[in-house]
């Protein structure tokens, strides 16, 4: 039943094959969110697992939207943040666990926080070490320090970053966990729907930044993220579904000259990484991973035209 005030958050979860592991990121959710102003909504990507009917028999309060077709992460987000009422909105990954007071912090700080339009928050891997949740907008140089193996400079990259005492700017968020305020979005969709998948935080991140918003992290919350179980059927296709929505990004949110250069050296990370990954497999490195970047490799004169196509 609707109540006539809206609620305080409204959080947002995509889901698509991964049953077991949504049932364990809502158990979390709910825990976490105890206490809260607080709905939930549920996007179903036609999993065909039986998700909607174990989430409504099991969670009879969160709203479920079953669609008929694997619709993309962007627009399953949009269709939820169209109904949803919450004036702080959170996207939450499924293949996530949410510690106790990770919303609850990072809420409390956005709504002391005037000038907050995102906030992500500490990210920790099955290894018990934080993963790279604190990303940086692309910039040619930083792309070339990358190709060149020095990404070890660049924001996000030490680990000391995660775990510092206050809340600080970043560029955006990792998508896993990121809370915006509905008053930064102020647009009828959370995401843009030119991306099936990937680039859609960065691209609402600068389209934040650019009205005057900041992002922030927030190191007093944390999650678990057993990361990609979502995208890994048909990995090559969504591999390369990165590079062509990297390849968007640019053209979309910079100048032509300038897009073109971020897109070239982009190319150069995805030719440096491949050549590495094929030194390491003659010491018994991975194969797959050799195969995934010769191919993006090879993709890239056509994907680099599509995204000027798109």
């Amino acid at each position: 039943m609707r109540q006539d005030r809206p609620p305080e958050l409204s959080v947002i979860i995509v889901s698509y094959k991964v049953r077991r592991l949504l049932l364990g990121c809502l158990a979390t959710l709910e825990a976490a969110c105890r206490g809260l102003d607080h709905e939930i909504i549920v996007v179903d990507n036609a999993s065909g697992d039986g998700t909607v009917d174990v989430v409504r028999e099991t969670y009879p309060r969160i709203n479920v939207l079953a669609n008929s077709e694997n619709a993309g992460f962007a627009k399953a987000n949009n269709q939820a943040y169209a109904i949803s009422r919450g004036g702080f909105v959170l996207m939450l990954n499924p293949d996530t666990a949410v510690r106790p007071d990770a919303v609850r912090n990072v809420l409390d700080f956005m709504k002391r926080t005037p000038d907050a339009g995102l906030a992500g928050c500490r990210q920790m891997g099955v290894d018990n070490r934080p993963q790279r949740s604190i990303r940086a907008f692309h910039t040619v140089g930083g792309n070339l320090l990358a190709a060149l193996g020095l990404g070890r400079l660049l924001p996000g990259a030490r680990e000391a970053d995660y775990y510092r005492r206050e809340p600080f700017p970043i560029g955006y968020p990792s998508g896993a966990f990121m809370m915006a305020r509905r008053a930064a979005v102020a647009e009828p969709r959370l995401l843009n729907e030119k991306y099936y998948m990937y680039s859609e935080e960065p691209d609402l991140a600068l389209r934040l930044r650019r009205r005057g918003w900041r992002a922030y992290f927030v190191p007093s919350a944390e999650i678990i993220h057993f990361g990609g179980q979502s995208t890994r059927q048909a990995s090559l296709e969504n591999f390369l579904l990165l590079q062509r929505s990297q390849l968007m990004f640019y053209r979309i949110h910079y100048p032509g000259p300038y897009a073109v250069l971020l897109q070239l050296s982009w190319g150069a990370i995805l030719l440096s990484t491949w050549l590495g990954s094929k030194l390491m497999e003659l010491r018994g490195g991975c194969p797959e991973r050799t195969r995934l970047f010769g191919r993006a490799v090879r993709a890239f004169p056509g994907l680099m035209k599509k995204a000027w196509r798109s």
